[in-house]
């Protein structure tokens, strides 16, 4: 479950335990939100929720405890999730008042989502978390910030296998799954392509787009000659010799496979 953490702790707690009763097996903490980043798209299209959703979190008696946070703030009819976040978000949270925390309350597994930096990828192992999500939110939080297929190599290497890697933001072809896997992640999370796919055709459309990923990844596999997902390595990847990104795995002068191995 992907938590955000609130200036009244009691509420992400609360959350985090309705997630433990309802069977979920990790704990998302989101880092690279400490508060709304400046969206032009957004404001520009002047999208608000129907006022008939809610932030269903809020609804339950249990999170709404009269510190600052009411019922109204469930309503989407003049509130966005992130106008809601970003009013009330911790902004104090770091790795030092954040993991520690987290796990004093769940023993579930603490995957941090928004690293883009090897150095962040040792400060999640050096405080025990399970793995990391490469993701620059949807390139929605920072302008020109790294592209999430950029920022994967640094966290790999610097990962060296002690924890896990996964990658989100960017995927819209199974041919981009395949590079993410070439690059090191063990999955990938994908959250646009799903979202058309519910406007389209909804609950249907959603499970269209996912089977269109899951045959392109397949397509693409069969194309490079790799018959499972083990095979796909690194080498299936052309990165120019040149390239500005500064912890690359691969070395000037090293041989590159471009051709698929049949």
């Amino acid at each position: 479950m992907q938590l955000y953490v609130y200036q009244d702790r009691h509420v992400s707690e609360t959350i985090v335990r309705r997630a433990e009763k309802a069977g979920f097996k990790a704990i998302v903490l989101t880092v690279d939100a400490p508060m709304l980043g400046r969206r032009l798209v957004d404001a520009r299209n002047k999208f608000n929720p129907p006022p008939h959703l809610r932030l269903e979190n809020f609804m339950d008696p249990n999170v709404v405890n009269g510190t600052g946070y009411a019922p109204d703030l469930a309503k989407s009819e003049n509130e966005t999730f992130g106008a809601t976040f970003g009013a009330n978000g911790d902004q104090s949270l770091s790795w030092a008042n954040g993991i520690s925390w987290l796990k004093s309350i769940t023993k579930l597994p603490i995957i941090v989502k928004g690293v883009l930096t090897a150095e962040d990828t040792q400060l999640a192992i050096d405080h025990k978390c399970a793995g990391v999500i490469v993701s620059n939110h949807g390139g929605r939080q920072l302008d020109g910030a790294l592209s999430t297929i950029d920022a994967l190599p640094q966290v790999v290497e610097a990962a060296n296998d002690k924890i896990e890697v996964y990658m989100d933001g960017g995927i819209r072809k199974g041919s981009d799954i395949f590079k993410a896997l070439a690059l090191g992640a063990r999955a990938v999370f994908v959250a646009r392509p799903v979202l058309w796919g519910l406007a389209y055709k909804g609950e249907q459309g959603a499970f269209i787009a996912l089977d269109l990923l899951q045959k392109e990844l397949e397509l693409a596999m069969m194309l490079t000659g790799t018959t499972q997902v083990s095979e796909i390595d690194e080498s299936y990847v052309y990165t120019p010799v040149n390239r500005w990104v500064r912890h690359s795995r691969r070395q000037p002068g090293q041989p590159r496979k471009l051709l698929a191995k049949l």
